[in-house]
């Protein structure tokens, strides 16, 4: 009999030790993982947001100069580059949102536009951090528009 215990307690120690490294292992990569997404997630939004405020001050300008070519193309491709990420990475309510705003274009010329651009940050911000209280649409269209709803 304890023979057996001195042959047996070394083996189940070692098929535990093994189980809780594979456990922390694998625990560790699925971690990283959800961070590398979520990381890319938030990218794909913020160039989304950078590429169509850029293009709404890019369009006010009325000099059309080679430089003022130049940025309206460069910030077209990071447009189109953002929303080929965000069909990727995005969450369901980002990726309806965003397509419902875009089926009416991303030219923020009305206030409707701006309305529903307004919509698409708040699912933005939503999406990126969950437990982060949530703000008034009149607020976040103040701070996008520097204009009241």
């Amino acid at each position: 009999m304890k023979l057996n215990l001195i042959v047996f307690v070394p083996i189940v120690s070692a098929i535990v030790a093994a189980i809780v490294s594979l456990s922390i292992v694998f625990l560790t990569r699925r971690s990283e993982t959800i961070k590398h997404l979520q990381s890319l997630r938030i990218t794909a939004y913020v160039d989304f947001i950078r590429a169509v405020a850029g293009l709404a001050v890019v369009s006010r300008d009325a000099v059309q100069s080679k430089e003022h070519f130049a940025k309206d193309w460069e910030l077209r491709m990071l447009l189109a580059d953002a929303k080929s990420r965000i069909a990727i990475y995005g969450s369901e309510s980002v990726v309806g949102s965003l397509a419902q705003f875009l089926r009416n274009g991303n030219v923020l010329n009305t206030p409707e536009r701006a309305r529903a651009f307004t919509a698409v940050c708040q699912k933005m911000r939503g999406d990126t951090r969950p437990k982060l209280e949530k703000i008034s649409d009149s607020d976040m269209h103040f701070l996008l528009f520097d204009d009241e709803i």
